[in-house]
C-alpha cells in the first residue's frame, strides 16, 4: 500500500517516513520544486501547490494522505499559504478518489468538543497576539479539513514537539476534557498518525494528543 506525505521535508517528516517504511508502506513524498530533499528509500514528486497535475500525480493510487504542513517560522506570510495548500490537496484527493486524510494541527485550533484548560488556552492567546498570520493559517487549515467532505482526522498536538524516543503512552481526547501534558515526541505523533489509516475511531474528529 502507498501513502502520500506532505510536509515530509520538515522536522516531523523523517519520523513519518521512518514509521511508514517500518510498517511496510510505499512512501510518496511531495516536495517543493526548489527543495533539496533527497532520499533513496521513498518516491519523490516535485512541484508546487498551484500545480494540480503534480499534486494528483503525488496522490494517485495512495491509500491515505498524511499532512504535516504547518507554520515553520516567525515571519509567516499573511496570505494563508498552509490553508490554500491544504485546500489544493483536498481537491487533488477528490479528483483521484482518495478519501483518507490525516493532518497535523495544534491545540491552538479549538474543537467544539473541547473544554477549558488554562495551560492550552493561554499559549493559544499568546500565539494569536504574537504571531497573528501563523495563527490565522492554523485556524484556516483546520477549517479546510473539517469542511473537506473526506474521511478526515485532525491530529492536534497539545504539547511542544520534541525529538526524544517515543514514550508509547499517549493522552488522547478533547482539550480541557482529557488529561494532557505539554509534551509530545515526533515519533509518537508519527505512530499515531499512521495508526489512523486503518483505525476509524477518530474519523471526522480532532483529538488532542500528548505524552503521559
Amino acid at each position: 500500500m502507498k501513502v502520500t506525505l506532505f510536509g515530509a521535508t520538515g522536522k516531523t517528516g523523517p519520523y513519518l517516513i521512518q514509521e511508514g517504511l517500518r510498517r511496510g508502506f510505499e512512501i510518496q513524498v511531495f516536495a517543493h520544486s526548489g527543495s533539496s530533499f533527497e532520499r533513496s528509500d521513498v518516491s519523490i514528486v516535485r512541484g508546487d501547490f498551484a500545480d494540480m497535475s503534480r499534486l494528483q500525480e503525488a496522490i494517485r493510487g495512495s491509500t491515505a494522505v498524511l499532512s504535516a504542513l504547518g507554520p515553520t517560522r516567525f515571519s509567516h506570510p499573511g496570505n494563508l499559504p498552509i490553508t490554500h495548500a491544504t485546500e489544493a490537496i483536498i481537491t487533488a484527493m477528490k479528483r483521484e478518489r482518495v478519501s483518507r486524510l490525516i493532518a497535523v494541527s495544534t491545540g491552538s485550533a479549538p474543537d467544539p468538543d473541547d473544554g477549558f484548560a488554562l495551560k492550552i488556552w493561554l499559549p493559544a492567546v499568546l500565539i494569536k497576539l504574537a504571531l497573528p498570520a501563523a495563527f490565522k493559517d492554523i485556524i484556516g487549515l483546520a477549517s479546510a479539513v473539517r469542511a473537506c467532505g473526506l474521511s478526515w482526522t485532525l491530529v492536534r498536538s497539545v504539547g511542544v514537539l520534541n525529538n526524544r524516543p517515543a514514550s508509547g503512552q499517549l493522552n488522547i481526547g478533547p482539550c480541557g476534557r482529557s488529561k494532557h501534558s505539554l509534551k509530545l515526541t515526533r515519533e509518537d505523533l508519527a505512530r499515531f498518525m499512521f495508526d489512523q489509516i486503518a483505525d476509524q475511531q477518530h474519523s471526522e474528529q480532532a483529538p488532542g494528543i500528548s505524552c503521559r
